[in-house]
């Protein structure tokens, strides 16, 4: 073969591996480039996910310094303290918190918690989660909902049930809740005190059925029970009873009943007077 013919042949090959080499360098960037979209694609649903939770998130490292926030907790600081120390932004304090959990969170533990912030006095329920990076370091993610107007509701029920209980358990009326089979389901002191029992735990264990015991005529049950149905409630209706040590006595009770979402009744609840003197004062 002539030189210019191995020339030509030499010069053939070469291209072809050229190109062949142009083509991997063209699919490994077709390759990235897909990769490069994935990526983007995953952050951008990453970033959905984080901006829509409908609280505060922040990540932090070992040493208390902000990594990131999402835009709500921008919002409520008023900057994006990148690089700041986590107790100071977030409650104004010169110092780690005293209530501080990261070193359980460090230690590889997820931490659910209730904190009031001393910055603006408001509520708030933090999850505290640990995160591991690929070269072994680790940061704390931490998922805050502003929860004052749960505590607001709480502390009011828990007051408008103190003051229930200080009239409950102080009233100089009788007050019970009664189940139609005769189960005591509650019972004040003053309605303990007049049937002669030391306490209403006391009552409730001792009377197990109302019409037998406690009913002088036990066909008064009955009836308290037909007209409670019928009219749904009943005032100033007149029994006369046994106390505990077997003594007569009456009372005048006024009840309602309270029924469940299907119409019957669940229990009947009301007040109870102890009217035994007037009730002698007119058989004089």
């Amino acid at each position: 073969m002539r030189d210019e013919d191995r020339d030509r042949t030499d010069l053939i090959q070469e291209l072809v591996a050229l190109r062949q080499q142009v083509a991997a360098l063209e699919q490994a960037e077709s390759r990235s480039h897909r990769s490069s979209e994935a990526w983007r694609d995953l952050w951008a649903q990453y970033e959905a996910m984080i901006e829509g939770f409908d609280g505060h998130i922040y990540i932090c490292s070992q040493n208390f310094e902000v990594e990131f926030m999402n835009q709500r907790f921008i919002e409520r600081t008023g900057s994006y303290p990148l690089g700041q120390k986590c107790y100071q932004v977030l409650h104004d304090r010169d110092d780690v918190c005293p209530w501080c959990v990261n070193d359980r969170v460090f230690g590889g533990e997820t931490v659910r918690w209730e904190v009031q912030s001393p910055k603006d006095h408001r509520w708030f329920y933090v999850v505290n989660t640990p995160i591991r990076h690929p070269d072994g370091t680790m940061s704390k993610m931490a998922m805050i909902q502003d929860i004052t107007a749960h505590k607001l509701t709480e502390q009011a029920l828990q007051e408008a049930e103190a003051k229930y209980r200080g009239i409950y358990e102080n009233a100089v009326i009788g007050i019970f809740q009664i189940t139609p089979d005769g189960r005591l389901l509650s019972v004040n002191q003053a309605l303990a005190r007049m049937h002669g029992y030391d306490s209403p735990q006391e009552m409730i264990t001792g009377i197990m059925d109302l019409g037998h015991p406690v009913f002088v005529d036990p066909q008064q049950r009955d009836e308290f029970k037909r007209q409670v149905a019928e009219a749904g409630v009943i005032r100033g209706q007149e029994y006369q009873v046994y106390r505990q040590d077997g003594s007569k006595y009456w009372i005048a009770v006024d009840a309602r009943a309270v029924r469940d979402e299907t119409g019957a009744i669940s229990y009947y609840e009301g007040f109870i007077q102890d009217i035994t003197a007037r009730k002698q004062g007119r058989g004089r």
